[in-house]
């Protein structure tokens, strides 16, 4: 893919010898922390490619809003092909191994030994997800290691933030006590909902088509003589009946995230897949952790679910999807078939000149915003009383 290719080069140009300058870092009160969890795979390693489509077109004031930070979820960190690694140390604020004590140390290491993902990766997301928590940054991103991330990821997910803010505001709000953004989901997994009126009443849907298509054939019929011969009571009987049924079920079948793909942010509080990528606002985060920390073992994502269902908790996704999934083999011994059916349709149709042309727009946005918060007086200008 393109854009993995693109990722992984602008990790290659950081290594290089006669590019040894560093990346701009987080800045002292960043907005978000950005975290990866990644262990060694037994082929191929993804988050070089991760980090690089993560980083690529960031302005400088975009990377000092972000801290980016990685954890290397192996026992002994000097396995992952990446760890220590020059152009890492160049390109993220922080990444580190684990800092626990001997026995919850050799008690992963027996989680390891036994390839207990379910309760080794609970352990590992509670871990880095507590490391941005305590950099106190208001939103928080945990990613898989086995992605790629699309230009201008950063200033969409922002913008987003942004109305959703607008939009929880009270007990009344449309996005009241949110849990979290999704940035990643697989319409694999979306589908037709009771919710939907004409999928509901679907009997009703077919016959007021194959209604409104006799009424319609009939006025042809009366309108232009010419067609009478080729719209015979049979003819219509048989387009009413058969074909336009069938068609309309055909429309239903190729998928509603098909035919109406969603543009912005909107509520998904079902078939919500994966944690590739989710966005969690701070204030949600510990009661979160205690949840899982008392669960302690199974799937990240299914636990998140189950504990939003509980607590009567909004769940959000930002569409067309920022992140694509590109990892063939799962690191937890998920099944190879879920593995590669875990994928973002819509995210494919990016295109990268669109999205740097996006990426400047709601930069040049937020640019008018800081200055419009600066400029206290209104006069067009930011004098130095205006600070």
């Amino acid at each position: 893919m393109v854009k993995e290719r693109e990722g992984a080069s602008g990790d290659q140009r950081t290594t290089a010898k006669d590019n040894a300058k560093k990346l701009y870092f987080a800045g002292p009160n960043p907005e978000v922390c950005a975290a990866f969890v990644t262990v060694k795979r037994d082929n191929k390693q993804y988050i070089d490619a991760a980090i690089g489509s993560l980083l690529d077109g960031l302005t400088d004031h975009e990377r000092r809003n972000l801290h980016l930070h990685v954890l290397f979820a192996n026992t002994n960190p000097n396995i992952h092909p990446s760890w220590q690694k020059p152009w890492l140390d160049n390109a993220v604020d922080s990444a580190r191994g684990y800092n626990v004590s001997a026995d919850v140390l050799a008690h992963l290491q027996e989680l390891e030994t036994q390839r207990n993902f379910q309760e080794k990766g609970v352990f590992d997301y509670l871990y880095a997800l507590n490391f941005c928590y305590e950099l106190k940054t208001p939103y928080i991103v945990m990613f898989e290691d086995d992605i790629i991330i699309a230009d201008g990821w950063l200033a969409k997910t922002l913008h987003a933030l942004q109305g959703i803010e607008h939009h929880a505001m009270g007990k009344n709000g449309k996005y009241w006590n949110w849990i979290y953004l999704r940035i990643f989901y697989t319409e694999t997994y979306m589908r037709w909902q009771d919710t939907d009126f004409w999928y509901h009443h679907l009997e009703l849907t077919i016959a007021l088509a194959g209604f409104a298509g006799y009424v319609l054939l009939v006025w042809i019929r009366y309108q232009w003589p010419i067609a009478r011969r080729h719209l015979d009571n049979l003819s219509l009987a048989v387009i009413c009946l058969i074909t336009i049924p069938a068609f309309t079920i055909l429309v239903f079948m190729v998928g509603k995230y098909s035919l109406l793909p969603p543009n912005g942010v909107f509520t998904m509080n079902k078939y919500g897949c994966c944690t590739q990528a989710l966005v969690f606002p701070r204030e949600q985060i510990p009661s979160l952790a205690a949840y899982l920390r008392e669960r302690r073992s199974g799937q990240t994502d299914l636990m998140i679910e189950e504990y939003a269902d509980k607590e009567g908790k909004q769940r959000l996704a930002l569409g067309p999807q920022l992140v694509q999934h590109v990892g063939l083999q799962s690191s937890r011994g998920t099944a190879v078939v879920d593995s590669q059916s875990t994928w973002a349709f819509w995210f494919e149709e990016y295109d990268s000149a669109k999205l740097r042309w996006e990426h400047d727009i709601l930069q040049g946005e937020r640019i008018r915003q800081a200055f419009h918060l600066f400029d206290k007086d209104g006069d067009g200008f930011i004098e130095p009383n205006d600070f």
